[in-house]
């Protein structure tokens, strides 16, 4: 299984933050892609935000399930 590191959700900001940098260079000459762009990139950011807040919990229901963990007792 994969988490998401505080690294990895770094990387994913400074992606999305590039994308929109080069979206401000071409907009100048196109406008209109450039909207169009930016709200697809928005409904990507929601979706990813999702996955990692996901990926979050789970790691953190997977430490709680590790120190409650207990030996199950053998035969009765």
């Amino acid at each position: 299984m994969v988490t998401m590191t505080k690294e990895s959700s770094e990387q994913i900001d400074e992606l999305f933050v590039g994308i929109r940098l080069q979206l401000l260079q071409i907009r100048q000459s196109d406008p209109e892609i450039v909207e169009e762009l930016k709200s697809l990139l928005t409904q990507l950011e929601d979706s990813v935000e999702s996955l990692v807040i996901d990926s979050l919990r789970l790691k953190s229901l997977e430490k709680a399930a590790k120190k409650k963990k207990v030996p199950r007792e053998r035969g009765s």
